[in-house]
């Protein structure tokens, strides 16, 4: 399809008319083979009125918000300046007092870069099982069965069960926990869960030296690295035969990006 003139990449749903669509009534519109259709939504501002606007993928706008967040994580990175400095464990580097709104403003990019790479993951799980699943499905943990709807199993499941297990029985397809993006998936979780849910002990670890906090992490982790391996860990379940729009441009976008070289 060629979707130059289609709009956005982040849209969600688009296609072409087929054929000529006549006027349903005297004076109403028509339309001709080729005009663009797309997904739109219907809602209303505050002062009540109605509103239309055609309707963003989630997943593509997550990607979107963790691959800026990402330039930016790279470009903040390269301004950092450490001098030398002694620590009571020996000699050290330390980031200079000048620098700090950087390097804050460095955290701050690496939190939306981490959090939006994993909700995109789980955005788009979401999405397959509410368009896949038409009857209840039956969630198995441990010796314990889950019966639960589309929208139980969306709240209920974990991120990890999401795309470990139900996606891949779901679409008939093995368990990504052998493949090589199951390890990007797993290291995303954990630093994503420590950046929701944070500790304070992972703000600021005054009892162990060897158990280096979040924001040391941030230093050492490449967060710009994390919208690529969330769109990697996508595709494992995108059909490359009928792939969607908004997956392929945002494989344009993101695997293109300055900040995956």
């Amino acid at each position: 399809m060629n979707d130059s003139d289609l709009g956005d990449w982040r849209i969600k749903a688009v296609t072409r008319l087929a054929k000529d669509i006549p006027e349903a009534y005297l004076g109403g519109p028509s339309h001709k083979a080729g005009t663009p259709v797309y997904l739109s939504t219907l809602t209303k501002d505050l002062q009540g009125n109605y509103v239309s606007f055609i309707t963003p993928h989630p997943t593509a706008l997550a990607l979107n918000i963790a691959h800026q967040a990402g330039l930016l994580v790279k470009e903040l990175r390269r301004r950092l300046r450490y001098n030398k400095t002694a620590t009571p464990y020996g000699s050290g580097k330390a980031i200079n007092i000048e620098d700090l709104s950087t390097l804050y403003d460095y955290f701050e990019q690496c939190m939306i870069a981490i959090t939006f790479s994993f909700q995109a993951i789980e955005t788009y799980a979401n999405d397959i099982i509410a368009n896949l699943i038409t009857t209840e499905y039956i969630l198995q943990r441990g010796d314990k069965e889950i019966t639960c709807t589309s929208d139980e199993l969306q709240r209920v499941a974990s991120t990890e069960e999401k795309i470990g297990v139900i996606l891949p029985s779901i679409l008939n397809l093995p368990s990504p926990k052998q493949s090589k993006f199951w390890r990007y998936f797993k290291e995303l979780k954990r630093v994503r869960d420590s950046t929701i849910h944070l500790k304070s002990q992972d703000a600021y670890n005054r009892l162990n030296i060897d158990k280096e906090s979040l924001f040391f992490q941030f230093i050492q982790l490449r967060a710009e690295r994390f919208s690529w391996h969330a769109l990697d860990i996508i595709a494992y379940f995108i059909d490359n035969n009928s792939p969607p729009r908004w997956y392929i441009n945002s494989k344009r976008v993101i695997f293109d990006s300055p900040a995956n070289r």
